[in-house]
């Protein structure tokens, strides 16, 4: 960086402090490798001096990385900010309460009996359902499960010690109908562009969504056998979102026709606009991800071709600067998370889920 004895004494606390804050906790760096080697060996793949002051520049006012703790804050905050508004509301209905009575409502034998018919249920381990379930006592272990896809046996597990747990409340047996979930929430860490969740390619639904949509209106499937037939209220709880995908998730979601009740989409934390990469504010780095002396093309394979753009801005064009602790997502720039066995290493080199030649 040919620094003077003067920024070096100015910058050399700070990164040390970075790394032990937040970047030093990266899961994906090879062994021996922590953040203050990994940026000198970045920094080195530039060719000039002035290319490598834009990638620091860069570094230190664009990146954006969510620590474990953040994450877990999180977690923390999805039922009491995000899920148990909705479930004071139906409790007030129900018991013709004021919604605005909270403490009251909360305490009522209606916001029990509705609470203990909510499933929650993991999209991807990002989920952490166990943290989750620590986080909230009052979740019962028997209505959360880290995966969307239950078999049958756990299904039927869940559907008994839910009619158990109900007639326990209600001092009698419950029928058909309240011996049922009827409110499913679904849990995932974070969405970037939204694609993967919910899409409309060739004639058909695909995603996440409208997978599990389906399961909860298929007559045999293990999950619709557990909840309710009708008025079925579905939240897509998402811990980190980028404006993109709120954008892309709330816009399709608008389109599907779900016959058995509602889905909406609600995110602990969205990013600001102003996350995404802008061309004007950040022309630097933009430029210095569209070089092809700085990118692997063999990334643009068949898996990119899904999200519609080069991989050099991230998938599908998001453009984040965003890190997560244990993994680097590719929807931000290919220069942040190029993988180790590539022409170009990135900042936090991601571990890929999809691997060449099989």
């Amino acid at each position: 960086m040919h620094w003077s004895d003067e920024e070096k004494a100015r910058e050399r606390p700070i990164l040390q402090d970075l790394a032990r804050y937040k970047y030093d906790e990266y899961q994906q760096y090879a062994p021996g490798r922590r953040f203050i080697e990994s940026l000198a060996l970045w920094l080195r793949q530039f060719e000039t001096l002035q290319e490598r002051k834009a990638a620091y520049e860069f570094f230190r006012t664009r990146l954006i990385f969510v620590s474990n703790a953040e994450i877990r804050h999180l977690i923390e905050l999805a039922f009491p900010v995000v899920i148990r508004p909705g479930l004071i509301t139906k409790a007030a209905v129900a018991s013709s309460a004021d919604p605005q009575r909270c403490k009251q409502v909360v305490a009522s034998p209606a916001y029990s009996r509705i609470l203990r018919q909510t499933l929650f249920l993991g999209l991807s381990d990002g989920a952490r359902t166990d943290v989750f379930r620590r986080s909230h006592p009052e979740v019962s272990n028997e209505q959360l499960w880290h995966a969307y896809d239950i078999s049958d046996e756990k299904a039927a597990s869940m559907g008994a010690k839910l009619k158990k747990a109900l007639k326990s409340q209600l001092g009698r047996e419950p029928t058909d109908d309240e011996a049922r979930f009827h409110t499913i929430c679904l849990l995932d860490d974070f969405t970037a562009s939204g694609t993967s969740y919910i899409r409309f390619e060739e004639g058909a639904w695909d995603g996440k969504i409208p997978k599990i949509l389906q399961k909860l209106c298929e007559e045999n499937s293990s999950l619709n056998k557990i909840v309710a037939k009708d008025n079925l209220d579905v939240i897509v709880c998402i811990y980190v979102a980028a404006h993109q995908a709120i954008e892309h998730i709330e816009a399709e979601l608008k389109k599907y026709n779900y016959p058995k009740g509602t889905v909406r989409l609600s995110v602990v934390h969205a990013l600001p606009k102003e996350a995404r990469l802008d061309a004007d504010r950040d022309r630097d780095i933009i430029a210095l991800a569209n070089d092809d002396r700085y990118f692997d093309k063999e990334v643009d394979d068949e898996h990119a071709e899904v999200g519609g753009t080069s991989m050099r801005l991230g998938y599908a064009d998001c453009r984040l600067p965003l890190i997560l602790p244990h993994n680097a997502p590719n929807n931000s720039i290919y220069l942040l998370w190029g993988e180790y066995r590539q022409t170009f290493t990135g900042l936090f080199p991601r571990v890929s889920r999809h691997k060449r030649g099989g």
